[in-house]
């Protein structure tokens, strides 16, 4: 399975279980892209920090696609300081 793929996997889980106070964004390349030879995307959701939304972020990455990747890793940043 390929990284895009996958990337659309997570996309979609996070859609079917969006709440009206959450905004997300299609994955896109990261403004630095590639890393020692490593792709980086990012998905950017724009909404409140509470137990509701974390849950589906959760749900949206604990997926049996992601067992696949070995060499994949998700980050997941609440407030960030720096969108770089």
């Amino acid at each position: 399975m390929n990284l895009r793929r996958l990337l659309g996997i997570v996309y979609n889980k996070m859609k079917s279980v969006q709440a009206e106070n959450l905004l997300i964004f299609q994955p896109v390349p990261a403004p630095i892209d590639k890393i020692k030879n490593k792709y980086r995307y990012r998905m950017i959701l724009k909404g409140k920090v509470n137990s509701q939304n974390l849950d589906r972020i959760n749900y949206a990455i604990q997926d049996p696609h992601l067992s696949q990747m070995k060499n994949t890793t998700i980050i997941v940043d609440i407030n960030p300081n720096n969108m770089m």
